[in-house]
């Protein structure tokens, strides 16, 4: 059973790496199997994930926002697969905040109850800005989003929050994120990979100016870089070379593009074992 903790003790043990010289990985996941292996090979977070759910449904990330599926109700179904499987690795979940029914106390006390330790809030603005402006308009969009965090911190629950841009991340890191990270986009890569025009370098740059802005507003801000061109260990490794982050998160780069060589690769060994 999963351990459950505060969000000074999650940015404890995130720390104790640091200063390990070990960087940090939180992958996202969407079943226990992978949770189970996420946890054995070291991950120091493990963010349970409904755009995990559609992905190993052998969908894109992006149907977890579309109208006829519920973002939460895919965490919990998920969550009662993975708690069990998970022993010290700390579990947040990527939430949505957006559902003016579900008022966020409520919900991150269900959260919590699950022992998951934090959340990081589901991302309206990966949909476009103009949809971005639509739904913050009918009250349902990115101040939710803040809010959530802000509530969450309050709660003493781990808070992992995304920043597309300095200023977003000044928000974020003012409202209490434990980490601020940089998104560049969905992941490209693999077979339902998405299509970005950021080259590695941009996203380097990017992901700078967010961290900068997010270190003027708190200092022991934990870093981490996401998504766009960054989709494995090498492309990783060149943010941590040209940027401050400390750790990288990965959705379909972590979980989903992993399996889909494991088993394309084992299937056509299978079918190229000569016969007799």
């Amino acid at each position: 059973m999963a351990e459950r903790y505060t969000a000074k003790e999650v940015a404890e043990r995130l720390r104790k790496e640091l200063k390990a010289g070990r960087a940090l990985f939180m992958p996202n996941c969407g079943m226990g199997l992978s949770a189970k292996l996420q946890e054995r090979g070291g991950s120091d977070l493990i963010c349970i994930s409904p755009t995990s759910w559609w992905r190993l449904k052998g969908q894109g990330s992006l149907a977890a926002f579309l109208p006829y599926f519920d973002c939460n109700e895919a965490v919990f179904e998920v969550a009662r697969e993975v708690v069990p499987v998970v022993k010290e690795t700390p579990l947040i979940s990527l939430s949505g905040p957006h559902n003016p029914l579900f008022e966020h106390r409520v919900h991150l006390k269900k959260l919590w109850d699950m022992n998951i330790s934090g959340i990081t809030p589901m991302i309206s603005k990966l949909y476009g800005d103009n949809f971005g402006e639509q739904i913050e308009h009918i009250g349902m969009g990115w101040r939710n989003e803040v809010e959530f965090v802000k509530v969450a911190h309050e709660m003493n629950m781990f808070t992992f929050a995304y920043a597309f841009s300095p200023e977003e991340a000044t928000i974020l890191a003012e409202a209490g994120a434990d980490v601020v990270a940089s998104h560049c986009g969905s992941t490209k890569g693999g077979l339902t990979g998405a299509k970005t025009g950021f080259t590695l370098e941009d996203a380097a740059e990017l992901s700078q100016r967010i961290f900068d802005a997010a270190k003027k507003v708190k200092k022991d801000v934990i870093l981490f870089a996401h998504g766009g061109p960054i989709e494995g260990p090498e492309e990783v490794e060149y943010i941590f070379k040209n940027t401050d982050a400390h750790g990288f998160t990965g959705g379909s780069a972590a979980e989903r593009m992993p399996i889909e060589k494991a088993i394309l690769g084992i299937t056509e060994a299978y079918k190229n074992v000569p016969l007799k």
